[in-house]
């Protein structure tokens, strides 16, 4: 039973890809989604960023509650409302509240940087909303 659970959410993960990737996907980066679970109409997404140095997303919102972790390099996060961005180093982790704008980066103009986003949020609702100021 859990290897055809796993080969379904697999598969499901694979043919959802390309919608789940058109809503977030940018022009220097690798998105690689790892997961994706449906829980009592809630859904979890589990996807890998490799970024290219002076990556830095436009400003937006994430409908669902977000956790970062850094394999390599170091990412800064600028939520709206915080006096300063908050760096996220490899090994670290961060939380990013729901429906906050913010703008990420990589950290580093010269390194490129990897890491995991784990986030919770209501069935069918996109990763990444654009939030122009």
């Amino acid at each position: 039973m859990r290897k055809a659970l796993t080969a379904i959410i697999t598969a499901s993960t694979l043919l959802l890809a390309p919608a789940f990737l058109s809503s977030m996907a940018l022009a220097d980066e690798e998105v690689t989604p790892l997961l994706k679970q449906s829980l009592d109409g809630m859904e979890a997404n589990v996807v890998l960023f490799e970024v290219e140095p002076g990556f830095e997303t436009e400003r937006h919102i994430h409908p669902g509650h977000l956790f970062i972790f850094v394999l390599e390099g170091a990412i800064e996060i600028d939520l709206e409302g915080e006096d300063e961005p908050i760096r996220i180093a490899a090994g670290k982790a961060a939380y990013e509240p729901a429906n906050t704008p913010m703008v990420g980066r990589n950290a580093s103009s010269t390194e490129g940087a990897r890491f995991v986003v784990f986030q919770v949020g209501k069935a069918g609702e996109p990763l990444m909303v654009a939030q122009p100021e």
